[in-house]
């Protein structure tokens, strides 16, 4: 402390609660943060992302040859699933029998690995990363 300068009770209870706060809003920003890894090609990137940004998968059904573009949020896992394709694609995976859509969003992952024969693309925080006759993998590393 400076020469003549005497800290008062209040100031340092002042000092101390601002460290306070600003030690508790650095562990909410980190508890927001979800770390991400994506795997593919022999490359590998780390990504930290919100829970409210969107992911999206793009590929064509090998078998229909339509598009399927399936979209997630990175929450505490991988989840809140939707799918989007024509009604052919559609009864290809469900067998006609359920609504696939419904299926989906009741999965929660901490890792996903898409596989494409014709190619698939992976949108993710802002990136977008592709695969030929081959595989992506993505892995939420935080949370735990």
């Amino acid at each position: 402390m400076p020469e003549g300068k005497v800290a008062t009770p209040g100031k340092a209870l002042w000092a101390r609660l601002l460290r306070s706060w600003a030690l508790w809003l650095l562990l909410l920003a980190l508890s927001l943060v979800r770390v991400v890894e994506v795997e593919g090609g022999g490359q590998r990137a780390y990504l930290a992302l919100f829970p409210w940004e969107e992911a999206r998968v793009e590929f064509l059904n090998s078998v229909t040859g339509r598009l399927v573009l399936l979209e997630f949020r990175p929450f505490f896992r991988f989840q809140d699933f939707r799918a989007y394709t024509d009604p052919e694609t559609e009864a290809y995976y469900t067998g006609g029998v359920y609504p696939w859509n419904q299926a989906l969003a009741r999965e929660r992952r901490r890792e996903l690995v898409y596989c494409s024969e014709l190619g698939l693309a992976l949108g993710l925080g802002g990136r977008w990363f592709r695969a030929q006759e081959g595989c992506l993998r993505l892995r939420l590393l935080f949370p735990p």
